[in-house]
């Protein structure tokens, strides 16, 4: 009996410290004879059940502190002390279950050793849980992509909560606070949380998100288009920018996850605009996220394509000034007629080139012009490469004259190209206006 008294001090002591941190499992084991305890298994039971998870590390702490104290003892011993092992048990635990009353503790004995343990809540009771979330300065839209990502997370704190004792909630909490880290953890991994709990009949979850990893410090918005002048997609612009600042602050994990949703957005968005309305345009946003992030709006129109180009040539010795406007009609979804005018500052002269171009694939263009300042016929090809890179071939039969050009886009207003001919090469700078 001296030992039972000593072990009810060590316990007592022992298990106030690790009782939160138990990991949850029923069942212990380890090898032994057949006349040793081999296994422990734990019930709770009380007249109002506890949460499932507070009963699952009620029942942990209890296993963990029968397997410290029975496995590899003797069957024998066990039957013949049990009723002193039940009240060190019931003392262990009613000193570190607060807001519980431990009523009875029963051992039965064996190699499979079973211990049941009876509680009765005391005082208030959680009645009712409310989540309150902070999230931030978020717009509503947003806060809502967060609730759908969340979930259920809601029910999952009241099935931990509701029906606790009050007093239990402090400790409790910790469980509470598991709950919703797994879950942020799994539908919701850019945000880490802050959580505070006021417990009370009406307890209350705080929540407060705060992003996660890299966030998204800047958003720039370029429009690009093989139709429509610079200059008229240049009046939408400001207005998208300010529809996209939303996105300043989010993580780019989320931003990259939810990248479906924002591309719809902001396509819903810039199909509202005047300039979609008055030319027929089709406008596909492309987002690239990061902490720079890009927003590339593509706006085509089915209709027309038109452009305005100025040249200035650097290394030509003639004409290494132009502007060139394009205008052309789509016949079909491959087949374009247009006319180009071109004016020579520098000999103050037009040329005048209509020609039809036919589209082989979404990157390849195909066609002919005839000059009527110099009376020949060109035949060309152009080729995207990539986003800002493309190719462009022309051939003049008559004269056996060839021009080949490799251009880049440095901004959707400025590209530069170096051109190669028969008799010189040179470096163009071409303003998309």
């Amino acid at each position: 009996m001296k030992i039972i008294k000593i072990m009810k001090v060590i316990w007592i002591l022992a298990v106030a410290s690790f009782f939160m941190s138990v990991p949850a499992s029923h069942a212990y084991a380890a090898q032994s004879t057949q006349d040793e305890v081999a296994a422990i298994t734990v019930s709770i039971t009380a007249v109002k059940p506890p949460p499932v998870r507070i009963v699952k590390r009620m029942s942990a702490s209890v296993a963990t502190v029968g397997e410290q104290m029975f496995l590899g003892r003797s069957v024998t011993d066990l039957e013949t002390n049990s009723q002193s092992y039940s009240q060190l048990i019931k003392e262990i635990f009613d000193r570190v279950l607060v807001g519980y009353s431990v009523e009875r503790v029963s051992i039965s004995p064996g190699p499979t050793t079973h211990i049941a343990v009876n509680v009765t809540p005391w005082g208030d009771v959680v009645q009712d849980v409310a989540l309150e979330i902070d999230f931030g300065r978020l717009s509503p839209e947003l806060t809502d992509i967060i609730k759908q990502d969340m979930g259920s997370i809601e029910e999952k704190i009241n099935d931990v909560l509701i029906g606790l004792p009050v007093d239990a909630v402090d400790w409790a909490g910790g469980v509470s606070k598991s709950v919703i880290r797994e879950i942020l953890a799994d539908q919701l991994p850019e945000f880490k949380a802050n959580l505070d709990i006021i417990a009370g009949q009406r307890t209350v979850v705080k929540l407060s998100l705060i992003p996660a990893g890299a966030t998204v410090q800047a958003v720039n918005v370029s429009f690009r288009s093989h139709t429509i002048p610079q200059l008229l997609l240049l009046e939408a612009k400001p207005v998208v920018e300010k529809e996209v600042a939303v996105m300043r602050g989010l993580p780019v994990a989320f931003l990259e996850r939810h990248r479906d949703y924002f591309t719809n957005t902001i396509s819903s968005y810039a199909e509202r605009q005047p300039l979609v309305k008055r030319y027929g345009v089709t406008i596909t946003p492309v987002i690239n996220p990061g902490e720079d992030t890009q927003v590339i709006l593509q706006a085509e129109t089915t209709k027309y394509r038109i452009s305005l180009e100025g040249n200035l040539d650097i290394g030509r010795l003639q004409d290494n000034t132009s502007a060139k406007l394009h205008a052309g009609v789509f016949l079909n979804k491959k087949d374009e007629a247009f006319l180009e005018v071109s004016f020579l500052p520098s000999s103050v002269t037009w040329e005048f080139e209509p020609g039809w171009g036919h589209r082989l694939s979404s990157q390849t263009t195909a066609g002919f012009r005839y000059n009527f300042a110099h009376g020949q016929a060109k035949v060309w090809m152009t080729q995207d490469i990539g986003r800002n890179w493309s190719l462009r071939l022309e051939r003049t039969p008559e004269s056996g004259a060839n021009e080949f050009a490799v251009r880049y886009k440095l901004h959707e207003l400025l590209s530069a190209e170096y051109v190669f001919t028969n008799q010189e090469n040179w470096l163009r700078l071409v303003g998309n206006l």
